[in-house]
């Protein structure tokens, strides 16, 4: 069965491969084959979704893997998800699945989904004809340590190779000349903040999941000339035992605001624990209530970091207000 899906998915692969000559690029540290333009994409997480609306390529998407319109509470306006024709799933394919849609390309901004048993691997689908892109922040995991820090050209280098692989290269210019002009008035904003010491606060109470350096949460951080306490990890999202964090004992505390379901996912869980915890309840963000709220789905680069600096810009400043 798998055999027969593959060779279909081959087939349709190269019906297409006369659109575009074909390009080859480096995604992390291997180089890869791009035969024509996407037809029928199967989108994994909501970075990846979030660069593929904003460059206006909704009509090829087939499937969205982790992201649910439910859990955004600030969606960016590029996320018109009613445009779609995407099926909206919660867990990775498997390779029956993948075959049986038959995708000509897959667009993950999550590591673990082109790394899961559950799932088949990058090799393994070129060999089936189905082209495939990995956010290059991502090329080594979550926990694993970072060699480079992000950058705001690092998110619109992955715009412009989105829109190389879709020829729309011209789009992808004006995006990120907009982004850029945003991004440009949010830091003018805060350039006269005083600077604090930010720990971002993802998941986990007994385990909490915090930002390490290299991520995006420490790109928007030094973007408002702020410090995140944990700078100093190289993994992207450590994790850290409440008495390190009480120890560092950060000014303000970012909080992923997740919709889950789960215990201590939401904001309003999140505070709670804070406040009652023995550990916590005595750190200067929590007794003077410092907290900065913002969607999970923030936390993770992409052009949504954009807006997500404006939020952090406009709760920052509401902070410093009742400071004065």
């Amino acid at each position: 069965m798998i055999r027969a899906l593959a060779l279909s998915t081959v087939m349709l692969a190269a019906s297409a491969a006369s659109l575009a000559s074909p390009l080859t690029l480096a995604n992390c540290g291997q180089q890869w084959r791009f035969e024509h333009v996407p037809e029928r994409a199967i989108v994994y997480s909501h970075s990846a979704l979030e660069n593929m609306l904003a460059l206006g390529l909704a009509s090829s998407i087939i499937s969205v893997v982790g992201y649910s319109k439910q859990q955004d509470s600030t969606p960016a306006p590029w996320m018109d998800t009613a445009s779609l024709k995407a099926r909206f799933d919660r867990s990775p394919w498997s390779g029956e699945a993948v075959l049986a849609a038959r995708p000509d390309f897959i667009y993950s901004g999550s590591f673990y989904w082109f790394n899961s048993p559950e799932t088949p691997s990058r090799q393994r689908l070129q060999r089936w004809g189905i082209a495939t892109w990995l956010s290059e922040s991502l090329c080594d995991g979550l926990q694993t340590d970072s060699k480079n820090s992000l950058t705001f050209a690092d998110i619109f280098a992955e715009v412009r190779t989105i829109g190389r692989i879709y020829h729309v290269q011209s789009r992808a210019e004006q995006v990120i000349r907009a982004l850029r002009q945003q991004i440009d008035g949010q830091i003018a904003q805060a350039r006269e903040f005083p600077r604090r010491r930010l720990v971002w606060w993802y998941t986990g109470t007994d385990t909490p999941y915090v930002a390490g350096g290299h991520g995006a949460p420490s790109l928007l951080t030094q973007a408002i000339g702020s410090e995140n306490v944990f700078a100093d990890s190289p993994a992207l999202w450590p994790t850290m035992s409440w008495e390190v964090i009480a120890e560092r004992d950060p000014d303000i505390i970012v909080i992923g605001d997740l919709h889950r379901g789960g215990p201590g996912d939401s904001a309003a869980d999140k505070i709670a624990f804070l406040e009652r915890h023995p550990l916590t309840a005595g750190m200067t963000a929590v007794k003077n209530r410092r907290y900065i709220i913002l969607s999970g789905y923030d936390m993770d680069p992409s052009v949504r970091s954009i807006p997500a600096l404006k939020r952090l810009v406009e709760q920052m400043q509401s902070i410093i207000n009742k400071e004065d």
